[in-house]
């Protein structure tokens, strides 16, 4: 391997440094415009969004791909970090468990973050959790033993969990109508990108950049923190003035924080049976797509013998280039069709898992047979069904809870989508180490996707009235 690059060490090396400047002006911005989530009202008529919702979109776009682009960059360097040069020795059933570490911290403090969220300024959580998993990202590099990647990971835990929800919260606050799908698409559209560049991090450590899988990581961990600045100058919290005119003249003048209990938010989450239909139907999602975010790659290279380098780029880009498509088109689509039919963001994921499903079956069962292309164009459609979900799931959600908990119950699903996905990256790791192929893992996924379009054509109906 050759020398790392001195101008890229320099600029990884400045992280920390960079960090903290960004802390120190956070805390200034803070002081002065305060840290209490700014009152929305909560039945805003369906208006045209004006400028912030659109920069708040644009900004969390590139927010999202970077968070994604951390996380799926451990699975994609998985032989580098535990063979050869420079490696951390680890079992698959070890490395398994790094991946499982992070997400059972992540799930676990996700509705915390939601809470929190939903509690204080949407914008400043986000702001600290990209700084926060940046500098985390660039300690992975840094890490010498298994110990202590693992732990940096569960730290990668604790600092992601608190975007998603705010950030999904924040961008429904401000698309209240008939773009409400279109925008969460659009940014979501940013996890799908960041898988992609994650997997051209292959082809970084190795051929033809040789950077090595330390310095791919503190690299990525700089631009993280370096970013933090453009999200602390353009990215705003809704306002009075942000609402329509009409509702801004009706609307009383509301306390800076909301004034419920969490007793209260709980029991309002829970009642009829929708938040719990969800929870079942994400925890079978989250089976199938962290299985494919922690283990596609290596399962490729098992079934048909190819390299980390050609594996990473193949299971990384044809199935995000589909859930790209996907949640982008199926955002049309459903806004489209919501405004004849309310149960209409249900109905367009409903349909995609109902046909994903057996697409991945089929490419597990006759895999070797069928070829390389085939079995990436197949395994593609969970991308579909994925990208559909992921553009339909929190309209989907305020349609059935009160929308003041949005974040808090977004928190609840991701705490049940990210506990199964650590359930299953450690099952690939133990199950690969007893010789079991990783297809079959992927062919009981494949089932439970099926499961997840019935659940969703189950969810109560809306009056279309």
């Amino acid at each position: 391997m050759t020398e790392p690059n001195p101008v890229l060490s320099f600029l990884a090396d400045l992280t920390p440094w960079v960090a903290i400047g960004i802390a120190v002006l956070a805390v200034m911005a803070a002081c002065k415009k305060g840290l209490g989530k700014p009152a929305i009202p909560q039945n805003a008529p369906v208006t045209k969004p004006g400028k912030w919702a659109w920069i708040a979109v644009a900004v969390l776009w590139v927010v999202v791909m970077l968070n994604y682009f951390d996380r799926q960059l451990l699975a994609v360097l998985n032989t580098s970090m535990t063979e050869g040069p420079g490696c951390i020795e680890m079992t698959q059933a070890q490395f398994g468990m790094v991946t499982s570490a992070f997400l059972i911290v992540y799930a676990a403090l996700s509705p915390v973050g939601g809470y929190l969220a939903d509690r204080f300024s949407r914008s400043f959580i986000i702001m600290c959790s990209l700084v926060v998993w940046s500098v985390v990202t660039w300690m992975t590099g840094k890490s010498e033993s298994y110990e202590e990647l693992i732990f940096w990971r569960a730290m990668m835990g604790v600092s992601e969990a608190f975007y998603i929800p705010a950030a999904l919260a924040l961008i429904t606050d401000y698309h209240r109508g008939g773009t409400r799908s279109l925008a969460t698409g659009l940014h979501m559209s940013g996890i799908y990108a960041g898988q992609v560049l994650a997997g051209c991090g292959a082809m970084m450590a190795g051929d033809p950049c040789q950077l090595g899988w330390r310095l791919t990581f503190e690299l990525f961990g700089f631009i993280g923190v370096a970013y933090g600045l453009i999200v602390l100058f353009f990215l705003r919290d809704p306002k009075a003035q942000d609402a329509p005119s009409e509702t801004v003249a009706t609307e009383t003048a509301a306390p800076s924080a909301p004034s419920f209990t969490l007793g209260q938010m709980l029991k309002s989450i829970f009642t009829g049976r929708g938040m719990y239909l969800l929870l079942l139907m994400i925890s079978f999602a989250g089976f199938a797509n962290w299985f494919l975010l922690g283990w596609y790659p290596r399962l490729l290279q098992d079934m048909f013998g190819i390299s980390e380098a050609e594996a990473g780029p193949q299971a990384t880009f044809w199935i995000n280039i589909a859930k790209y498509i996907s949640v982008l088109a199926c955002a049309v689509i459903a806004d489209r069709w919501y405004l004849r039919n309310k149960n209409a963001r249900a109905y367009v994921p409903g349909i995609a898992f109902c046909i994903a499903g057996p697409c991945v079956l089929l490419a597990m069962i006759f895999g070797v047979e069928i070829g390389l292309a085939a079995v990436l164009a197949l395994v593609a459609m969970q991308g579909v069904a994925q990208g559909s979900m992921d553009a339909t799931l929190m309209p989907v959600l305020r349609n059935t809870i009160d929308e003041r908990f949005a974040a808090t119950g977004y928190g609840l699903l991701n705490l049940t989508s990210v506990g199964a996905g650590a359930l299953v990256s450690w099952l690939g790791g133990m199950l690969k180490d007893a010789g079991t192929p990783l297809s079959a893992v992927l062919s009981l996924a494949g089932v439970l996707m099926m499961l997840c379009g019935i659940i969703l054509f189950c969810l109560p109906k809306k009056d279309n009235a």
